[in-house]
């Protein structure tokens, strides 16, 4: 036996230096290769040795061999390629721009991509975080397979912000790599507000693997709110069919957030002739669940009304939107002693219940509506008018009116029920992830009402959106800015596109970023660009970031322009937009 290891050690020893002298034989190969190549060997033989450095992650010498060779051949356009790389790749991007600008100054799509991922990559490193969020979420906008090992990396980062940011950044993508990533995620992450994050981005991205993670989630007694909300609406968005076994199962379950999975699984589905299962459940101990499936017997049009006298005022209210639905007036009393009432969150619930009937309730929502002086009241019940073409021009107005008071921050809130959105007085506090966060929702909630207006064709619409655009607090991404004119409707697009003409400059550049986020404006362009020099720098971000969004090959010499710029931030928001200029 010990002869037997000893013969086994001697052979592995022997593999081993065989192996080390294949290779020592085949770098001395190599060498002698170099040594003994032809003097003036052709540019094309050249420039393969400058990429053989590259190919082995040596850009240093990469760069002394490219320069040596461009002695011997300055015009050769393989030879500046090949330089250009090897700048890029050693994380000397200034450099290598203006090794383009000297060389060659052609629009060349292999070396502006190059550029502008060099820009990208060298930013991903860097110890400023700004620059390495703005770096982040440009190389995500490229849509391109390059993206995904850096997101993966994030994914894995020691910092829970650009975990947060990763995250949300990989759910537009599908690749597995990234579906595993977030798997692992699931179960290992224990920050509250990234496993939050990692929760959505499954749900969106339909991983079916993780549907017992999440029924474990929902039904665990220590789960927070906002996981168990997200879980279950990720959860009901996986089914595409459920056994009868399987939702008796849950209806009969000891954990109340599998009981509430059955009722969402029920509406997701539009399952109509399994409503019955759910029947039990309006006995149950839970509010939650109560609610649920009120909810799911409201969507599914079921002639049944239960729990009017609830003491649960949450679950009164939804019994009251279900009574309505079929026309009960004990309904419209539910609704209507909670819209009175004082207590304002019952207030604001119940409005937005009233305007979630339809028809069935707009004559209430009418008389509430000239009662009621509660502005977040009056908002959600105009928001139902007008949904019905129901007293549509007194809605508009009354939306109008509380558009004009700026002192309060709001957001739209639907935490106690997610088929109630309601607006709410703002209770959102600042995040790292977002500069600015809660003038950000506040401003999108606004957008939303002033679409609202620009589509219901309001005489003062289009001096409502000036208004908002002169907003000096103006933090609002170009993206979200889009819910403007998100209906499609013709006469929103074209009073935005009417202030691209407007005297004011600021005006002219807000209605650009919207046009520009919306579709090929060519005007939009040639205002962002006129603009730019001017703008201070977070505004210059917006532009860049809208002229990417366009995707103009118009757009590269500006932006090939930017990238020469000394500011980080600004070089990494143009490389992004410059790689979406070249891949449309």
């Amino acid at each position: 036996m010990f002869f037997k290891r000893k013969d086994a050690k001697t052979q592995r020893r022997k593999k081993k230096i065989s192996l080390f002298s294949i290779l020592f034989a085949t770098l001395r190969l190599c060498v002698f290769a170099l040594i003994f190549s032809p003097l003036h060997a052709d540019e094309q033989e050249l420039a393969n040795r400058v990429h053989t450095h590259l190919f082995i992650h040596d850009p240093a010498t990469a760069i002394v061999e490219a320069k040596r060779f461009l002695k011997e051949y300055p015009d050769s356009k393989e030879l500046q390629f090949a330089l250009i790389r090897a700048l890029c790749e050693k994380g000397e991007d200034s450099e290598a721009i203006s090794v383009w600008k000297k060389e060659t100054g052609s629009y060349d799509r292999k070396i502006l991509e190059l550029l502008g991922w060099g820009v990208l990559r060298k930013s991903d490193f860097s110890l400023q975080q700004f620059v390495r969020i703005s770096s982040l979420i440009g190389i995500a906008l490229t849509k391109d397979a390059k993206a995904i090992p850096i997101l993966l990396s994030n994914l894995r980062s020691s910092s829970a912000l650009f975990r947060t940011l990763a995250i949300r950044l990989s759910a537009t993508y599908r690749d597995e790599p990234l579906r595993d990533e977030l798997l692992r995620l699931l179960k290992q992450e224990k920050v509250w507000y990234v496993r939050l994050e990692v929760i959505k981005a499954v749900g969106q991205m339909g991983i079916f693997q993780a549907k017992e993670q999440l029924k474990e989630i929902i039904g665990h007694r220590k789960t927070l709110a906002e996981e168990k909300s997200a879980a279950l609406i990720a959860l009901a968005s996986m089914y595409e069919a459920v056994e009868d076994s399987e939702l008796k199962a849950l209806v009969k379950s000891d954990r109340a957030g599998l009981r509430q999975l059955a009722c969402e699984v029920v509406s997701f589905l539009d399952l109509r002739d399994k409503v019955h299962f759910i029947l039990p459940l309006l006995k149950d101990a839970s509010p939650d669940v109560r609610i649920s499936a009120l909810t799911t017997l409201g969507l599914a049009k079921t002639n049944l009304i239960a729990c009017l006298e609830d003491t649960n005022p949450p679950v009164a209210i939804t019994a009251g939107w279900l009574a309505i639905l079929q026309d009960d007036k004990r309904g419209e009393e539910v609704l209507k002693r909670s819209i009175l009432g004082d207590n304002p969150e019952h207030r604001r619930m119940a409005s937005a219940a009233l305007a979630k009937t339809g028809n069935h309730g707009a004559k209430l929502a009418w008389k509430m509506l000239k009662a009621s002086e509660d502005p977040y009241v009056r908002v959600n019940l105009a928001i139902g008018l007008i949904g019905v073409r129901d007293h549509v021009d007194k809605a508009c107005s009354a939306l109008h009116v509380a558009l004009r008071d700026t002192t309060t921050k709001w957001m739209w809130e639907h935490e106690n029920h997610f088929l109630f959105r309601s607006l709410a007085p703002s209770k959102v506090v600042h995040i790292d992830q977002i500069p600015n966060y809660p003038t950000v929702v506040d401003q999108m909630a606004r957008l939303e009402l002033l679409s609202l207006l620009s589509v219901m064709r309001y005489p003062q619409s289009l001096e409502a959106v000036k208004e908002f655009l002169k907003n000096s607090a103006w933090g609002v991404s170009g993206s979200a800015a889009v819910t403007l004119i998100q209906e499609g409707d013709e006469f929103a697009f074209d009073a935005v596109k009417e202030l691209l003409e407007d005297k004011e400059e600021k005006i002219r550049i807000q209605a650009a970023l919207i046009l520009a986020m919306v579709g090929n404006e060519p005007k939009a362009v040639e205002v962002l660009q006129a603009a730019y020099e001017k703008a201070d720098r977070e505004m210059k971000i917006h532009i860049l970031e809208a002229l990417g969004h366009i995707g103009d090959a118009k757009s590269i010499p500006f932006l090939m322009d930017v990238l020469n710029e000394p500011f980080q931030v600004l070089r990494v928001v143009a490389a992004s937009a410059l790689i979406q200029c070249l891949y449309h």
